[in-house]
């Protein structure tokens, strides 16, 4: 029996545990859903929700907002790429302050469970840890960041494999993660600077404890001395 319940956890035979959920981390039912949301205590992935504000779903929002028909309303494509890379750079500089990414997917997707989704996958679970400790509850561009750990640690099984051959009937509101494509030298360099950077933090948290070792030191010396003076 056991053998059998871990054969088919998370899968679509498993009644109990929702597939998506396992798999995406995210669920269109919500709370609503009938089988259980598991959620990991902790994880080498973190999720940030609903933190890409996507062009397609602002100029609805916008076009709302001045009682115009959003069937008419036409994005960007040049802006809304430049502006997709620089909240990507934005976000990858500042999570990798916490450690080593090893993924950062934003979702292109258009479903109220998935939008503006960022998922980060660190090499270790501390790192996780402490990206979710200090950006839980902060700002960016106006929105309270939401934080949780994700159970999604092979994208390949979230993904959705036909919006990656630019092939997905469903579009938007697809269940499976449509990652926002980012060039591979762009996330080349940015790993290269954020690992000269951890560098750097670590020689000078050195410098400054070797300092503090020597001022200590001097410090017992001093003690040492007007002890045998006394």
């Amino acid at each position: 029996m056991a053998c059998h319940l871990a054969r088919i956890h998370g899968t679509e035979e498993d009644r109990v545990n929702c597939p998506f959920y396992f798999k995406i981390g995210a669920c269109r039912h919500g709370d609503r859903c009938s089988r259980h949301h598991h959620k990991p205590a902790f994880s080498q992935t973190v999720l940030i929700k609903h933190i890409y504000r996507h062009p397609i779903r602002e100029a609805e929002l916008n076009a709302a907002r001045m009682g115009q028909s959003v069937d008419v309303i036409q994005i960007d494509e040049a802006k809304a790429k430049e502006d997709f890379l620089s909240f990507y750079e934005d976000f990858y500089e500042e999570l990798s302050k916490f450690g080593r990414i090893e993924a950062l997917h934003i979702c292109d997707n258009l479903g109220d469970h998935m939008l503006g989704h960022a998922y980060c996958k660190f090499s270790e679970e501390e790192e996780a840890a402490d990206a979710l400790n200090v950006m839980n509850g902060r700002y960016y561009d106006g929105r309270q960041m939401e934080v949780e750990f994700s159970p999604v640690l092979d994208f390949r099984e979230a993904r959705c494999r036909d919006f990656d051959e630019d092939s997905c009937r469903r579009g938007g509101f697809c269940n499976f993660m449509h990652v926002k494509p980012v060039p591979q030298c762009l996330i080349a360099d940015m790993d290269d600077d954020a690992e000269e950077e951890r560098k750097r933090e670590a020689y000078e948290r050195e410098e400054r404890r070797r300092r503090r070792d020597r001022k200590e030191r001097r410090r017992k010396r001093s003690r040492s001395r007007s002890a045998n003076r006394d």
